[in-house]
């Protein structure tokens, strides 16, 4: 049986137990704690060093704007929803001609001293600018859109304005940050090749009148006179000075007939793109034989093969006769014209040459264009504008060939290449 000392000992023992159990919980609990006040303030400074970080990164972030916001080769400012101006760089100042007070609610929607609309240069109310209308909403955006901005010196320029709303995490717009740059130049450059574009097309309709009035208004008085004059020197009462007076009415009134269908020619070849052609089979022979008719002058000709193809006769024999005539005019006296054509595969080769004074070096390049002569110093007979080279030119380059001239040796050649069939 157990005593009551020996009890009082047990339960002695249970009880210290005890309070160490407790007293073991206790320290637990403390050094849980204590671990765990630890790992707070770990992460306490590790949030710290986070908002630390992401305010400085704010902080750079700002800087970058605000240094590219300034530096930008644009004009750029901001506005508020209410459009009242909130940051301008050093650009838009310069194109406004006026540094504006921040934030100054007299101050809307744009910094200039007046705007002024491009398409009819009226006056625009700064409420109805392109800003204006994109907090307002009636616009979601500006692109590329032109406004004449007046400066307070009374000096305007013209930019391009690029517009965008700024909006918060709900949509609503809380601002507009416009980007603008000057034009000015550029809207000079672009009107002066307008005015000369308009002028060049006034003055290519005044030559086109001028040169269809002269081409088709003269040749029917010039059409009777020959006629005329063939019906005078067909009656035989005529003397012999009747009758070269009447010759020579003719022969006058023939160059000024060719001249005319010059001017007409020369009038299609720059104003019409081109001169038309009618192709026919034709054979160079025949056009040959005809153009060698019409010229009192030692011509020896020369054919070699097939020498047809489908051409424009009649515009053929017009290049043919004014080479021959060219040829002729400039050959030494004496000396004989040469006309040569061979075949050399799909195309017809055709020379014209001539013995005597060649075209100058600083001449030669530039021999198919109009008004110019093959010997700028040389008198140049009745009735030559310069053109017929010119001409004959542009008809070889209707038909897909080519036309070039040489001088060497003492001999001039122009050299006609045209293929036989429709490229």
């Amino acid at each position: 049986m157990t005593t009551k000392q020996e009890q009082d000992t047990r339960d002695d023992l249970i009880a210290t137990q005890n309070m160490i159990v407790d007293q073991r919980e206790a320290n637990a609990q403390m050094v849980r704690a204590t671990i765990r006040a630890q790992e707070l303030t770990e992460l306490a400074e590790l949030a710290e060093a986070r908002a630390e970080a992401t305010t400085n990164e704010l902080r750079e972030s700002e800087e970058r704007y605000r240094t590219l916001f300034d530096l930008a080769p644009a004009a750029v400012y901001s506005c508020d929803a209410s459009g009242v101006i909130q940051k301008f760089n050093r650009h838009a100042a310069a194109l406004w001609g006026r540094e504006p007070a921040l934030e100054d609610v007299d101050e809307r929607f744009c910094g200039s001293f007046k705007m002024f609309r491009t398409d009819d240069g009226s006056f625009m109310p700064h409420d109805q600018c392109p800003m204006a209308e994109v907090l307002a909403g009636r616009t979601s955006e500006v692109r590329d859109a032109e406004v004449i901005i007046g400066r307070p010196d009374g000096s305007r320029v013209t930019v391009v304005v690029n517009i965008r709303p700024l909006k918060n995490g709900r949509g609503e717009v809380t601002g507009a940050i416009n980007c603008f740059y000057d034009i000015t130049e550029r809207k000079r450059a672009e009107d002066q090749v307008a005015d000369s574009l308009n002028r060049e097309r006034d003055l290519a309709e005044f030559r086109e009148l001028f040169i269809g009035v002269v081409g088709h208004d003269l040749r029917n008085p010039l059409g009777s006179i020959i006629m005329s004059a063939a019906t005078l020197l067909r009656r035989s009462r005529l003397d012999d000075q009747d009758a070269e007076t009447a010759a020579r009415i003719i022969r006058s009134s023939q160059r000024i007939s060719r001249m005319v269908t010059q001017l007409l020619d020369l009038t299609r070849a720059r104003l019409g793109g081109g001169l038309p052609i009618e192709r026919t089979p034709t054979d160079l022979r025949d056009v040959f034989g005809n153009v060698v008719a019409e010229f009192e002058a030692t011509i020896q000709l020369r054919v070699e093969g097939d020498v047809t193809g489908m051409w424009d006769q009649d515009r053929l024999a017009r290049v043919l006769s004014n080479l021959v005539g060219n040829a002729i005019e400039y050959a030494a006296a004496g000396t004989p014209v040469i006309v040569e054509a061979h075949t050399d595969g799909p195309e017809v080769v055709v020379e014209v040459s001539n013995r005597g004074a060649p075209i100058p070096a600083e001449v030669l390049p530039f021999i198919f264009e109009p008004f110019r002569r093959s010997q700028p110093d040389k008198k140049s007979a009745a009735g030559n504008l310069g053109l017929g080279l010119y001409i004959a030119h542009q008809i070889v380059l209707a038909h897909g060939g080519t036309l070039d001239a040489h001088c060497a040796d003492g001999t001039t050649r122009f050299v006609m290449r045209l293929p036989r069939e429709v490229a």
